[in-house]
C-alpha cells in the first residue's frame, strides 16, 4: 500500500489578492492556523475519514492556557479523492503566537474503506474523547503563516482483523514549515486615514490600514520577497505618500520597518 498524507496548512491567507485589506481585529500577537487536507493515491477504492475536531495544545499551560478549537469543518473525507494537488479546506483560524506542543485530530465514528466493491467499517481503537495526540513543538511567530504536514501511514495504519474487517490504528508524522512572514511598523502621525501597501514586482499587491489611534500596522501572511512599503494617506489628511524601499521579507519572521514620518504636503 502507498501511503496516504494529509496536508494540514497553518496560515493566515488562501492565497494573495491583488489588493489584500487584512483585518485590524487580528492583533501583532497572533499567528494564523489554516488547515487542508490531501492525499496520495493508495490501494483501495475508499478510505473515508470521519474528522470530527482539530485542536492545538499550548506548550506552556501553567497560566491558565488552554486547548485551541481550530473549527475545523467536521465531516467524512474520502482521501482518495484529494489527489493530483487537489485538497480540502479544513480550517483556518488566528491563534495566540507561542509554542504548541500537540496537534490533536479528534476523529468520529463514520470511518470506512472500500476495497473490491465492498465496504468496511473501521473502529479507531486509540481514538480517545481527546483525539489523537500528534507532537507538534512548534513556536509560531505573530504574523506569520505556517503548514503542518501531517503524512499518514495508510500501510501502517489500517489493521486487517482476523475475521476479514479492518480497525483504523493512525500512524501519523508531522513537521511544520513557515510558508510567510509579515510587516509590521508605525506611522506617524497616526490619524490620517492611511493605507499601506507591500508592493513587489513578482508578488501581487497587500494592502492593510493604519490604526487611527496607535499608528500601527500589520501586513500578514507575506511571501518572501523584496517589498516597497508605501503609506498613503487619505487625500484630505494634508499629508503625503512615503515608501520605504528594499524591505526584506523572509519565512517565519517579522520585518519591523519601525516608525514612518510623513512630511505634510506643504513641505513639498
Amino acid at each position: 500500500m502507498r501511503k496516504i498524507q494529509f496536508v494540514m496548512a497553518i496560515a493566515l491567507m488562501v492565497g494573495v489578492a491583488a489588493c489584500n485589506n487584512n483585518d485590524n481585529s487580528s492583533t501583532p500577537g497572533e499567528a494564523t492556523v489554516k488547515v487542508h487536507m490531501t492525499d496520495a493515491p493508495a490501494d483501495f477504492s475508499e478510505v473515508n475519514v470521519d474528522v470530527q475536531a482539530i485542536t492545538l495544545m499550548p506548550a506552556d499551560t501553567a497560566n491558565g492556557a488552554t486547548e485551541i478549537d481550530l473549527g475545523a469543518h467536521a465531516g467524512v473525507y474520502n482521501l482518495l479523492e484529494l489527489t493530483n494537488g487537489l485538497d480540502t479546506l479544513l480550517a483556518n483560524k488566528n491563534i495566540p503566537a507561542g509554542k504548541y506542543s500537540q496537534i490533536r485530530v479528534k476523529l468520529g465514528t463514520d470511518n470506512s474503506l472500500v476495497m473490491n466493491g465492498n465496504t468496511y467499517s473501521m473502529k479507531v481503537p486509540s481514538g480517545s474523547s481527546s483525539g489523537l495526540k500528534l507532537q507538534l513543538n512548534a513556536d509560531f511567530v505573530g504574523g506569520v503563516t505556517y503548514d503542518i504536514l501531517m503524512d499518514f501511514d495508510a500501510a501502517r495504519s489500517i489493521v486487517v482483523l482476523g475475521n476479514g474487517g479492518f480497525n483504523l490504528k493512525p500512524v501519523i508524522r508531522v513537521s511544520t514549515e513557515a510558508t510567510s512572514g509579515s510587516i509590521k511598523g508605525m506611522v506617524n502621525p497616526a490619524n490620517t486615514e492611511g493605507v499601506v501597501y507591500a508592493i513587489s514586482p513578482s508578488m501581487d499587491t497587500l494592502s492593510t490600514y493604519v490604526d487611527t489611534v496607535s499608528g500601527s500596522f500589520m501586513l500578514r501572511g507575506v511571501p518572501a520577497d523584496m517589498y516597497t512599503v508605501e503609506v498613503d494617506p487619505a487625500t484630505d489628511s494634508g499629508f503625503s505618500k512615503k515608501s520605504v524601499t528594499n524591505v526584506k521579507v523572509v519565512e517565519g519572521t517579522q520585518t519591523d520597518v519601525g516608525t514612518i514620518d510623513l512630511t505634510t504636503q506643504s513641505a513639498h
